[in-house]
């Protein structure tokens, strides 16, 4: 039995990140795919010779928590605890390519463009909104303290409540009628009431202090400056992954492996992963397991029943063009959609994002295929779509009326969305608290490190984690056997 390598499932950036780490400090890594590209949804998607990323990717790197923690008090379980490193964060994307701020997200609301408060949190632009007043008389009471927006990441009371009531309790009813509801109902296909509300930026949605809404929408200034955001420059997320990718594929230390897993066991002090039909015949052993994907496909590997749960998936679906800069008119790098009678949530403009200065610019559009039903009929056929599509990005003046994309590809994505309620985050929790009693030994990232931990920002740092602190365990380990 090999006891010395590290055995790494699955296809994350996270456990890309880890096996690079580990292989770098002379640390033998079988690194098994089960399946998908490597970096996942990270890895982007290459069309005609063309790097796309899948939708919104980006970097956010700055934030207002302190930078100076130590990265071993990482803990996924805490929701947004990456925000404590995101210095860490872009030291390491660094590496890989120099990185652009880009210029403020926009959000389309009632024909017109605004400075966005959906992701980036531009308060100035509160006041200027057509039902601030309306806001103003409503804000003007505080929610129970048990409900109010600071207690989400650790309340007790956040752990059951829905996104409606605390989207009404906090931001109240013209600002969630107006900006919460139809992105949620245009994007994921469903209710506040049918999310939590600890998770709303899953579904890249805000939830704010009323404290701070109100002085805002009193046209007040705050304490606080709007989000900002970077892309690698004169490139792509999906770059860098791919990167990581060939460091990993060409490290001496580390054996990669893609091939389905049958079964997982434990024996004489190692493990032993028995493989689907493929190249490798045997099992793949080690003496360290790190798993990436969800804990439930861990259970079964190990032979044990995961919870069954009725999951709530929404089919989303990406729109990749390519359009001659001679037919773009208003260049955003961002914009989230917030009017009904279009079916975009999200359009991204990846060569601004970028700062490239190329003669077509790389456009992705982000839509629900049932709302797009809902506006257009039954009629889904790559053709139809587009066509729809390219019209309302010429409705709202992005590109020239009646442009023809050098590039136009979809990509579906039928249940691309598991809509953060609690029977998924309970189920999930179940899992992995089953996976931790079983076998606490094993290392859990990425799908299994933290319901819905699985940013960009997250997978990096959880990465780094598992390696820093596995070496320095081990170094440990080896200081208290030497002779005094």
């Amino acid at each position: 039995m090999d006891t010395k390598t590290t055995v790494i499932v699955g296809n994350a950036l996270a456990g890309m990140v880890a096996a690079l780490e580990l292989a770098r400090q002379g640390k033998k890594v079988t690194l098994v795919n089960p399946g998908g590209p490597l970096g996942g949804y990270f890895a982007g998607l290459e069309i005609d010779g063309v790097m796309f990323d899948a939708g919104l990717v980006k970097f956010e790197l700055d934030g207002y928590l302190s930078q100076n923690s130590t990265l071993a008090s990482y803990n996924p379980k805490l929701r947004n605890d990456v925000g404590r490193f995101m210095n860490i964060v872009h030291a390491w994307a660094l590496q890989y390519a120099p990185l652009h701020q880009f210029d403020m997200p926009k959000m389309w609301l009632q024909n017109k463009a605004y400075d966005d408060v959906v992701l980036s949190n531009s308060y100035h632009t509160f006041s200027q909104l057509p039902f601030a007043e309306q806001s103003i008389q409503e804000l003007q009471q505080l929610p129970a303290a048990e409900i109010h927006a600071r207690e989400k990441s650790n309340g007790a009371r956040y752990h059951t409540l829905d996104y409606l009531t605390a989207s009404l309790a906090n931001h109240g009813k013209a600002m969630h009628d107006h900006i919460i509801a139809p992105y949620l109902m245009k994007a994921q296909g469903v209710t506040a009431d049918k999310m939590l509300a600890r998770y709303h930026r899953v579904a890249w949605l805000p939830l704010f202090y009323p404290e701070t809404l109100l002085a805002s929408f009193q046209g007040k200034s705050v304490p606080l400056q709007p989000t900002v955001f970077h892309y690698p420059k004169q490139g792509a997320v999906g770059g860098i992954c791919r990167q990581v990718k060939q460091q990993v594929l060409s490290h001496p230390n580390i054996t990669y492996v893609q091939q389905a897993i049958q079964t997982v066991e434990k024996n004489d002090g190692g493990w032993q992963l028995q493989l689907g039909e493929g190249a490798v015949s045997g099992p793949i052993e080690g003496g360290h397991l790190v798993w990436t994907g969800a804990p439930a496909a861990l259970l079964k590997a190990l032979g044990k029943q995961p919870t069954i749960v009725q999951e709530i998936k929404s089919p989303i679906a990406v729109l990749f063009l390519r359009i001659k800069k001679a037919d773009i008119r208003d260049v955003y790098t961002i914009l989230h959609v917030l009017d009904m009678d279009k079916c975009a949530y999200r359009i991204t403009n990846q060569t601004a994002c970028a700062d490239q200065q190329d003669e077509d610019m790389n456009i992705v559009v982000e839509f629900n295929q049932n709302y797009f039903k809902q506006l257009y009929g039954e009629n889904d056929s790559d053709a139809f779509i587009v066509e729809k599509l390219l019209a309302e990005l010429a409705a709202m003046n992005m590109i020239a009326a009646g442009a023809q994309p050098v590039i136009a590809a979809i990509k579906r994505i039928p249940g691309g969305f598991l809509v953060p309620d609690q029977a998924a985050r309970d189920a999930w929790e179940q899992d992995q608290q089953t996976v931790a009693a079983l076998h606490p030994e094993i290392a859990l990232l990425a799908m299994s490190s933290g319901f819905f931990a699985t940013s960009l920002n997250d997978q990096v740092i959880q990465g780094l984690y598992y390696a820093e602190t596995r070496l320095d365990a081990e170094a440990e380990t080896v200081e208290e056997t030497l002779p005094a």
